[in-house]
């Protein structure tokens, strides 16, 4: 109806914030929103997200505790109780023990940077409705690894360099890097390609993006925190309860990144089930 007699009708009012932008879209969401539903998608695909993390969590964090009990405490301690002649008596056996705990810690992350692909795979396909496929986002992960491990060394090496100069750049750039990784799952992007990506989408979007990151991290470092203060301070108790933190929050915290990274490319363009859907398929 026009306020002019005779004049053009106007256009009529948008839509209230939370209106879908039609069947199968992506539209922008609020911090709760985005929480919700990474707790409602959580809710439905708990069993298979967690053995994704489990795979390589319980055997992988088994080993680090084997290894700091049996040979990184007893190495440390012995140093220190016999001295300065003992310290350069045993330099060569603490030399050689530090060497392997970094060649286990190398393969560490090795293997880390191939659970976060599995669980990030896994849980871009369980917000479109997709069955979360174990075996397909581990054979997805190990397909892409040259390009997971790059986009996760590049991402830590600008953050922590942020860190190094001052702790303001370092949250900067981890925020404004955070969805570097689904860039990469999703849309195929590598190397600095999905840097980038990730800094354009969040562009503009600083402040929503990090209050999301930052709300995420305090949830799940309640939980681990709780947990890990359950398992004392007996190393195998402490182990078991590690474990379960890792593999109960994990899956959360991945399905926030998704999530966000689909919220921030919903404000910026137009997505939906369906596009999401073929990029993943285009990336097997």
């Amino acid at each position: 109806m026009s306020d002019v007699p005779g004049g053009p009708t106007p256009p009529p009012p948008p839509p209230p914030p939370g209106t879908p932008p039609g069947p199968g879209g992506f539209r922008p969401r609020t911090l709760g929103e985005i929480l919700s539903e990474a707790f409602r998608i959580y809710r439905e695909n708990a069993a298979k997200l967690m053995v994704i993390v489990a795979v390589v969590v319980v055997p992988l964090s088994f080993i680090g505790a084997l290894l700091g009990h049996f040979v990184g405490e007893p190495t440390l301690h012995r140093v220190k109780i016999l001295g300065q002649p003992a310290t350069i008596e045993y330099s060569r056996s603490f030399g050689v023990t530090i060497l392997a705990l970094l060649i286990a810690a190398a393969i560490g992350v090795i293997i880390w940077a191939i659970l976060q692909a599995a669980i990030l795979r896994g849980a871009a396909q369980a917000t479109i409705g997709d069955p979360v496929d174990v075996e397909a986002s581990y054979r997805w992960g190990l397909s892409r690894f040259g390009s997971v491990l790059l986009v996760a060394l590049l991402v830590g090496i600008v953050v922590g360099v942020g860190f190094i100069l001052l702790i303001i750049p370092g949250l900067i750039f981890l925020v404004f890097l955070s969805v570097s990784e689904p860039a990469l799952i999703v849309e195929n992007r590598r190397g600095t390609e999905a840097l980038k990506r990730s800094w354009n989408l969040v562009r503009g979007h600083f402040w929503h993006a990090l209050v999301v990151i930052l709300i995420a991290a305090i949830l799940t470092g309640i939980v681990q925190g709780i947990l890990t203060a359950i398992g004392g301070h007996n190393w195998f108790v402490r182990w078991i309860f590690s474990a379960i933190a890792q593999i109960l929050t994990s899956p959360f915290s991945a399905l926030v990144t998704v999530l966000l990274y689909l919220d921030l490319r919903a404000r910026k363009e137009a997505l939906t089930a369906e596009r999401l859907r073929t990029e993943l398929a285009s990336g097997m």
